[in-house]
């Protein structure tokens, strides 16, 4: 018998949308995009907001920094063999940072649903409520 961790660990709860077509960038070829873990959008979240201290008058400004082209590069597959088509994220960020802000701001809303991160707290629990009632018998 598994244990909890074990069932935890095995899941996979992580959506993925294939034939997703890119005609601006590959036409005729399918990309899979996957959604992310949750390491990944805690990091790009902490990412998104620093604090940076001015020198001149000692005040503090909130400086916001968003890098759409690094959940995009994190997620976006070559969907015939599966392989992250950027698998050197820094590349990737840079080659998509200068791709259309629409093609990429989509792809970024695609991944931040596939991750659940478009849903609020309350619509999470009761899908996950819903889950949970399928499941019993």
């Amino acid at each position: 018998m598994s244990s909890l961790k074990d069932l935890i660990r095995s899941a996979t709860d992580i959506k993925t949308q294939d034939n997703v077509e890119i005609p601006e960038w590959a036409p005729g070829h399918l990309f899979q995009v996957t959604g992310l873990p949750s390491g990944d959008w805690e990091a790009y979240q902490n990412k998104m907001s620093k604090m940076t201290k001015r020198t001149q008058d000692s005040g503090l400004e909130m400086t916001m920094k968003s890098n759409k082209a690094e959940i995009v590069a994190k997620a976006l597959r070559d969907q015939e063999s599966g392989e992250l088509v950027f698998p050197d994220l820094r590349e990737g960020i840079a080659i998509l940072s200068k791709r259309s802000a629409g093609i990429v701001g989509g792809l970024f809303l695609l991944v931040r649903h596939l991750s659940d991160e478009d849903r609020d707290f309350t619509q999470k629990v009761k899908a996950a409520e819903e889950d949970f009632a399928d499941g019993q018998s």
